[in-house]
């Protein structure tokens, strides 16, 4: 993680020092009457923000030109449209991007926000890591330079780690551009987040990237938190974007401090820290759905809450049932309610079973919930049964029954999901149903992932072995 040498920390630190002294802590009490704005009219603030963040800028940054203008602004526009989420998931909204920003690029457009956009979305996949990498860090350089708001040099920063991360693993600390990268990532955090005029959404974004690099980290997460908690509650102490961040935050430190182990491996004062956190937490969250009970994303984080707390099984079903009356989709929920099931915390592994056909037949629900039965099959398999028995676990026949019927449902749902062929055939190899692994080999596509089967020799050994038992009885 970028955090890793300490350069960004000592800046947070830093800064939240000059924060305090400049700006005193807000008082965080609950304010009843606070006004909420509906759905679309935050989509459309956010909106008009991008454009204002995006489309302005390329018109000043000095890279304009007739020749590339209408395809830049075009590709900049549908961005806005994206951030803001008024794109809908069956608009072409990826291709309206990558063409015209791919256009603009082969026009000769130099603009550093066109070409991240092009790094991003229409850059050639048979590019190695290192290409992407170069690329990222070119034009990262060029956008810390241009006039371009502290926000998108903050995004193409994080974007350019992201990828030297991606690229170099291990060895990334040794790489000079990751330190460059981490000290311009401090250079624009600030700057990002003291905008008032930012959407509350658009923060709670930018405060998330930040905090996703320090998970584990109980010292310096909590420290970028302290930063981030004290600007939000001065920029928006009455959305509920910032509540909600402050109840995730606190989780993460919860269960930090808890560990990961099972309940008699917690120190006393990792559990003391841990009730303490979570109950910062639910009264966080708690008032975030006071003030916004149509996010999805609080029902599930009081389940995550539930989960800490145990106050019992009744609570978890009622923040499970919220959460999928918002969206009868959300695989999210589905799957913390089948951990909360698992037998070392409230269930046993029938409720885990039970739950997970309840996902495949519930025809109320959608999308890959019904893949809930395998994760429940996956986790019952790696971690309920003896090592003896894990090897010929997916040869059971109830079992191999259960994960065709999840997979089969969810063609049912969406017919072109067919990244789940993958998933689907690896169970068949493992299930040695030679059949069924015949009539999905041809639909992984040609461009296959070699790597998702272990690489290029194993996936040949599969297919080779489903060839040699084809019309063999089963």
């Amino acid at each position: 993680m970028w955090v890793a040498t300490g350069m960004s920390v000592l800046f947070l630190l830093l800064t939240v020092t000059a924060c305090r002294k400049n700006n005193p802590p807000v008082s965080q009490a609950i304010n009843p009457t606070a006004a909420v704005t509906s759905v679309d009219e935050r989509k459309q603030q956010r909106y008009q923000w991008n454009l204002d963040t995006l489309v302005q800028p390329y018109e000043h940054a000095g890279y304009a030109n007739p020749e590339w203008d209408a395809s830049a602004k075009l590709a900049l526009t549908e961005f806005a449209r994206v951030r803001a989420n008024l794109a809908n998931q069956d608009e072409p909204w990826l291709q309206i991007i990558s063409t015209n920003v791919a256009a603009a690029v082969r026009s000769g457009c130099k603009d550093p926000m066109i070409n991240y956009l092009f790094i991003k979305f229409a850059m050639d996949e048979t590019n190695s890591k290192e290409a992407f990498s170069d690329a990222f860090v070119t034009m990262q350089r060029s956008m810390n330079t241009s006039v371009y708001p502290p926000v998108r040099k903050f995004y193409a920063t994080v974007r350019t780690l992201d990828q030297l991360f991606a690229t170099y693993g291990t060895n990334s600390l040794s790489i000079p551009a990751v330190l460059e990268m981490e000290a311009r990532l401090s250079q624009n955090f600030l700057p990002t987040i003291l905008d008032k005029k930012m959407p509350p959404d658009e923060a709670y974004e930018v405060c998330k990237e930040v905090l996703k690099e320090f998970n584990g980290d109980q010292k310096n997460y909590t420290q970028a938190y302290a930063l981030m908690e004290n600007i939000t509650f001065q920029n928006w102490p009455n959305d509920y974007t910032t509540w909600l961040l402050k109840g995730e935050a606190y989780i993460q430190l919860a269960w930090i401090a808890r560990g990961g182990g099972y309940a008699y491996t917690v120190t006393e004062a990792g559990a003391k820290t841990f009730d303490a956190d979570l109950a910062i937490a639910d009264q966080a969250l708690t008032h975030a759905w006071e003030l916004n009970p149509k996010d999805e994303r609080i029902p599930f984080q009081m389940m995550t809450v539930e989960l800490g707390q145990g106050q019992g099984r009744d609570r978890m079903e009622l923040w499970f049932k919220r959460a999928m009356e918002i969206d009868p989709n959300d695989y999210d929920a589905c799957y913390k309610k089948m951990l909360y099931l698992e037998p070392k915390w409230y269930g046993s592994v029938d409720d885990m079973l039970e739950f997970g056909r309840f996902c495949v037949q519930n025809t109320n629900w959608g999308g890959r919930v019904p893949t809930v039965l395998v994760d429940a099959h996956l986790d019952i398999q790696q971690q309920f049964i003896d090592v003896s028995e894990q090897t010929n676990y997916w040869k059971n026949p109830e079992v191999w029954s259960d994960i065709q019927s999840a997979y089969n449902r969810c063609f049912q749902i969406d017919p072109d999901a067919t990244d789940l062929y993958y998933y689907y055939a690896r169970f068949a190899y493992r299930a040695e149903d030679w059949s069924k692994l015949n009539e999905l080999i041809p639909k992984l596509g040609s461009k296959n992932n070699y790597d998702f089967f272990g690489g290029k020799d194993e996936f040949d050994k599969m297919v080779q072995l489903a060839k040699n038992h084809a019309g063999k009885p089963q």
